[in-house]
């Protein structure tokens, strides 16, 4: 299902409210933005909530998307903090980037909206063409909610805030079509405007599957954590299940 280009614009803004108050990554980006060559790398950047964050320690960063709406609005958003950071539309399942990386961030489960897994190993396979050694990469993975709490599994879920002075509501259905693939249902609204539809599908990928993925695209020193701490990371195990989002690093 294609959702309509006015609604896409629509949602950038909506998702710029509503994701702008998370920052439990930040910290761990920042920590590999300072153990590296700058500029860092973010694929799936949205509407720039991390490249701020970036910007204002006094990283230099490149942000990518695929949705060109995300990037109108990531660029509205950076004002005076632009000037470290660069923003391009880009697809990796089509090819790499011209310009090689140390440090690349997957971010918050952009990884899990490729939905086969041809589309998985296109997009290692070019990512891995835009990293230069010694780099490190992190990748943000989603849990589907349905899989943690399966009394929930179909059920609509209200959610409202405000931000900035701004009204944003929704209401969220998430369930499973099959065991590893999610269809997200979404009707949102800021400042009571009617409400507009929005439906992703996402793929859950376990822990052991990204590390079978990597080692194949020629990455090493593969390991995983919760709870974006890094002091936790381990080597990844065939039966490793997360208790919920969970991040993997791997370097080159």
């Amino acid at each position: 299902m294609l959702n309509p280009p006015n609604v896409m614009l629509q949602y950038a803004r909506f998702y710029d409210l509503y994701a702008s108050g998370f920052a439990r990554d930040l910290p761990v980006y920042l920590d590999v933005a300072a153990k590296y060559a700058p500029p860092l790398l973010e694929i799936g950047c949205g509407t720039g909530r991390l490249l701020r964050g970036f910007a204002r320690e006094g990283h230099e960063a490149v942000g990518v998307d695929v949705s060109r709406d995300m990037l109108a609005v990531a660029r509205e958003r950076l004002g005076e903090d632009g000037d470290r950071v660069r923003l391009a539309h880009h697809d990796f399942r089509a090819r790499p980037l011209s310009e090689r990386f140390h440090a690349v961030l997957v971010s918050l489960h952009a990884f899990n909206y490729l939905i086969e897994i041809e589309e998985q190993r296109l997009f290692l396979r070019h990512l891995r063409r835009s990293m230069a050694s010694p780099a490190r990469v992190l990748f943000d993975l989603a849990v589907p909610l349905s899989m943690l709490r399966p009394e929930l599994s179909g059920q609509w879920r209200l959610i409202e805030r405000e931000v900035a002075g701004t009204r944003i509501s929704v209401r969220d259905r998430r369930e499973m079509l099959t065991p590893l693939l999610e269809r997200r249902t979404q009707y949102f609204s800021v400042d009571a405007a009617p409400e507009a539809e929005m439906v992703t599908h996402r793929r859950y990928v376990t822990p052991a599957s990204l590390r079978d993925l990597l080692a194949e695209a020629g990455f090493e020193h593969i390991v995983w954590f919760e709870n974006y701490d890094p002091s936790t990371a381990r080597a990844i195990q065939l039966g490793d299940r997360p208790s919920g989002p969970f991040m993997v690093a791997a370097e080159l």
